[in-house]
């Protein structure tokens, strides 16, 4: 059934999970969010503690669409525009 290197595997996934909460909830209390986020430390287990979720937020969103830059991508391409093929 199980084996020991399971059991090891499987001990090390819960210390890896138990690791990203502890950070998430020191990253909360350090930016002062709501009480309900560190009783309840589980809940940052699979999203960070700053990400509020709201698309529109300047935080959260994506700079591309919100600053309108552009992406690494097209500002190469950019670059090439006034090369001449030879």
């Amino acid at each position: 059934m199980s084996t020991p290197e399971d059991k090891f595997k499987k001990s090390k996934r819960i210390l890896k999970d138990n690791n990203a909460i502890q950070k998430q909830v020191k990253i909360a209390k350090l930016n002062g969010l709501d009480q309900k986020i560190i009783d309840q430390p589980h809940r940052l287990e699979k999203h960070h503690a700053m990400n509020c979720g709201n698309p529109k937020c300047h935080m959260c969103s994506n700079p591309r669409k919100v600053f309108n830059e552009k992406t690494i991508q097209e500002k190469r391409f950019e670059q090439t525009e006034g090369y001449d093929n030879e």
